[in-house]
């Protein structure tokens, strides 16, 4: 776990889907990375490698955030066509959520 503005975070070394990932994250009283501000998405970016999940999902074509926000436009633009947000380098990016990759935790 790390430790940044207030929270901790938990950066996976294994890979799951995006539902297995929320569960992993509900285990450890946390859940996917819900993402507040600029400054927490610069340094999320700058720590996670391999693209992981965030809890960031689409409904009715609608962005909403695993704690039933919806997402903020002005935060920053999804790219993508998938329904499950993931962390690249560039920003915040979708997929199948079926597919596997490594998760955030927060």
């Amino acid at each position: 776990w790390l430790y940044f503005q207030r929270k901790c975070y938990y950066l996976s070394e294994s890979e799951a889907t995006w539902n297995s990932s929320q569960s992993h994250c509900s285990s450890h009283n946390a859940s996917l990375l819900v993402i507040g501000d600029q400054q927490e998405l610069k340094f999320m970016m700058k720590i996670t490698k391999q693209d992981p999940w965030i809890g960031l999902y689409k409904r009715n074509e609608e962005f909403f955030w695993v704690n039933g926000k919806a997402l903020d436009n002005e935060l920053f633009e999804v790219k993508g066509s998938g329904n499950c947000a993931y962390l690249e380098s560039k920003g915040v990016s979708t997929s199948g959520c079926y597919l596997t990759r490594r998760w955030v935790c927060s």
